[in-house]
């Protein structure tokens, strides 16, 4: 029973994950296409009092941080890395940070709820041991 709860807790986790690296992806693709914000419904006007004068940055930090990073955690959870359970931790705390960025700079959309709930589950899902001490594929199966 233990390894069948250890399969059910890695593949909610690499579904938590995916679905963080498609809307990363996909959010900041729609930044870097277009840096207006246009695509995603912003205004440049929300950068004011930011370093900002469009969405570029920010587009390129979505994209690398919150899709490219958690594509190579999630291959690590996949492939049973060592090391991905300390990589899925780091990714929630960089959704952490990404949301209390968002919300200092005065955005509040809809998908902030949407990624705290996504870095809890996935620091929730992370801490468990049978995430922290994968098994081998063999034995699982």
């Amino acid at each position: 029973m233990h390894v069948r709860r250890a399969s059910v807790l890695r593949w909610a986790l690499l579904a938590v994950l995916g679905q963080l690296v498609v809307r990363a992806l996909a959010g900041g693709a729609a930044l870097l296409l277009a840096p207006s914000g246009a695509l995603v419904g912003l205004s440049t006007d929300a950068l004011n009092g930011t370093p900002f004068v469009d969405f570029l940055v920010p587009g390129l930090v979505l994209a690398l941080v919150l899709g490219v990073y958690p594509t190579l955690v999630w291959y690590a959870i996949y492939t049973r890395r060592r090391w991905g359970w300390i990589g899925a931790v780091s990714v929630a705390v960089a959704l952490s940070v990404w949301v209390a960025v968002e919300v200092a700079v005065g955005f509040d959309r809809p998908t902030n709820y949407l990624n705290l709930l996504t870095a809890a589950a996935i620091l929730l899902l992370a801490a468990h041991p049978a995430i922290r001490r994968p098994r081998r594929k063999s034995r699982e199966y």
